[in-house]
């Protein structure tokens, strides 16, 4: 049986994840951009160069909580053969580098994680079970992000959802995010409130 490695090129994770579920390039690409933007998919990035202050940082990949992954993606926000995001993303205070926006020179993406949520769980036919060094592997099914916002629409629209044209999908997306953050809650993106909500497949 072939090696896998753990981390894979946004590249070869869109091979992957086309061929396993035979989408287009543009909607495995969709499908990819909706993972990271939930967390469903664990990334990783290198570091290159601070946006306000200059520096460079020649060895320093991050990952967890040491990177603030966007909350809305796109295919358009990365360049997928070099494997890194077109805009900065954040790096939060309390890590041991310089907080703040930075330019990232590569990201890769947990390849289980790709497996799990994005090819029906299987490589070469076998679930894909590998370890993040210091953790145990676990196979989740759960969606958290998707979660957080069916219960956000539940609170806010406890009779359910407006039609769109009584309450527009920018309305929609912007009361659930305030209804977030006002309870202390993590954010989700405008795609997954909007899937939550039965707006968007």
């Amino acid at each position: 049986m072939a090696y896998t490695p753990p981390w894979e090129r946004l590249s070869e994770a869109l091979t992957r994840v086309m061929k396993a579920s035979g989408l287009t390039q543009r909607e495995a690409q969709t499908d990819i951009c909706r993972a990271i933007a939930d967390r469903a998919v664990r990334v990783q990035g290198k570091l290159g160069r601070h946006a306000s202050r200059g520096i460079t940082s020649s060895d320093t990949v991050l990952q967890g909580r040491d990177l603030l992954v966007p909350t809305n993606l796109n295919p358009e926000d990365f360049d997928w053969q070099e494997s890194r995001p077109i805009k900065t993303w954040t790096v939060p205070h309390g890590t041991p580098v310089l907080h703040g926006a930075w330019k990232l020179e590569w990201i890769r993406l947990f390849t289980s994680d790709v497996i799990n949520a994005l090819c029906g769980g299987t490589a070469g036919g076998k679930p894909a079970v590998q370890n993040v060094p210091g953790k145990v592997a676990t196979r989740r099914k759960s969606r958290p992000a998707f979660e957080r916002a069916q219960h956000a629409i539940k609170a806010v629209y406890p009779n359910g959802v407006p039609r769109q044209s009584i309450e527009p999908n920018s309305n929609l997306c912007r009361r659930i995010g305030e209804w977030l953050k006002n309870n202390g809650l993590p954010n989700v993106s405008d795609d997954t409130i909007l899937r939550a909500g039965n707006r968007r497949k």
